[in-house]
């Protein structure tokens, strides 16, 4: 072991000893800090294959794609400790689904522990971030993300377009050698702080959206539509205050009668805010639980949609669809733990251009809903929030990805 690399380490360590405080067992901390300097001067044998990082049984349907445009052959499903299990033990809700989508392609999976008894890495390893705290080899620095354990060069795969400097954009970035970007924006912004080479790859979870006819009669019956009532599909963001849910949820239930309304909460909620899902079943809302739903089919079926925060308004805006956001208060959220995350990110730029109802206002999307003006401004602004946020091509992002991998060196 280089001596000088040794000492430096155990300079960084010591350097993060007020983060060991959060910690219940200090030993615990040292023997893991120590077992990760060893790992990181440990030598490796590399695969060739794509390592994807799955931390959730819902990332199946962001990478779903990709895969098949890829091929089993080149790739491999990497999952985290709790990826199917949460911190007591229950199983993750799509965890089933998941199981049965991988052995029904005859995907490879493994488990991150494995990979890191094994003294192999990948060449490359694919994840939506950081992905730390995952792994008993946890500890302080770099050499402690899963990314960095599992892949000698590192990719991340962007998952959304909302940017902010509270998360998406905190300086964990500068562990990628490699941004797969949305469109413009996000490259434009990941090039201004962080040194990875960056490529447009578009949104590869949405290309079916555009390159096939998509047939609606199962989902039609499955939420009970109406064809004769326009169909509202509302997906408010996981983040406490600044959802929809508790303010929205009485007023828009008394819409009912006028719409078909599909409720699509963040599939974490399920689990980290059962009170707003309880909230959502008191009021008989049609809500969709499948975390592995195949969004384009939801998409397809709406004639507008209803946002708050987060990705969701983004991903309305690539397809193109008709957009509406609820506003939550900012007395509501001055106080939020999640203030950090959606404070001066991007969606609140689309807030400038884009209707936005209060509580007191939503009797009026009946009124809106039925008017043609709105429709034809609404679009008009859409396209030009596409033009400034994307401008990407619609369609082929998973061929486009798999393209750019054969280019990488």
């Amino acid at each position: 072991m280089n001596v000088t690399n040794y000492f430096k380490k155990i300079k960084k360590f010591i350097s993060q000893i007020a983060w060991a405080r959060k910690l219940r067992n200090y030993q615990l901390y040292i023997h893991r800090a120590f077992k990760s300097i060893a790992v990181s001067n440990k030598k490796f044998t590399y695969s060739k294959r794509f390592a994807f990082l799955v931390h959730e049984p819902m990332m199946y349907v962001h990478y779903e794609s990709v895969w098949k445009a890829l091929g089993k052959e080149n790739f491999i499903i990497v999952t985290t400790n709790h990826c199917f299990t949460d911190s007591v033990g229950n199983k993750k809700l799509g965890t089933n689904r998941f199981m049965e989508s991988i052995e029904a392609n005859n995907y490879e999976m493994i488990d991150v522990e494995t990979v890191l008894s094994s003294g192999k890495k990948f060449e490359y390893s694919i994840s939506n971030h950081i992905i730390s705290g995952s792994t008993t080899l946890e500890g302080p620095g770099h050499d402690t993300y899963l990314p960095c354990l599992v892949g000698k060069n590192r990719i991340r795969f962007m998952y959304g377009a909302d940017l902010s400097d509270g998360w998406s954009l905190q300086r964990w970035n500068e562990i990628y050698d490699y941004f797969l970007c949305h469109g413009i924006n996000d490259e434009r912004e990941l090039r201004k702080r962080f040194k990875g080479q960056t490529y447009v790859m578009g949104y590869p979870r949405y290309d079916r959206y555009f390159s096939e006819d998509i047939d609606l009669r199962s989902i039609s019956k499955e939420f009970s539509i109406d064809p004769k009532k326009k169909t509202l599909l509302w997906m408010p963001t996981l983040g406490g205050e600044y959802s929809s849910i508790p303010i929205y949820a009485e007023p828009l239930s008394s819409l009912q009668k006028n719409f078909n309304i599909i409720i699509r909460p963040h599939p974490i909620s399920f689990v980290s805010e059962i009170e707003y899902i309880n909230l959502l079943d008191r009021f008989k809302f049609q809500i969709d639980s499948n975390p592995l739903r195949d969004m384009n089919e939801l998409f397809k079926l709406a004639d507008i949609v209803l946002a708050d925060n987060g990705g969701t308004p983004f991903s309305a805006i690539f397809l193109g669809k008709n957009l509406i956001f609820l506003d939550v208060p900012e007395d509501v959220i001055e106080n939020s733990d999640f203030t950090n995350y959606f404070k001066e990110s991007s969606v609140m730029q689309l807030k400038k251009h884009l209707p936005a109802l209060k509580q007191d206002q939503v009797q009026t999307l009946a009124d809106i809903a039925n008017s043609e003006e709105f429709y034809t401004e609404n679009t008009k602004t859409i396209e030009m929030l596409f033009k400034s946020f994307f401008d990407s091509p619609r369609g082929g992002g998973a061929m486009r990805v798999a393209e750019i991998f054969t280019r990488l060196p």
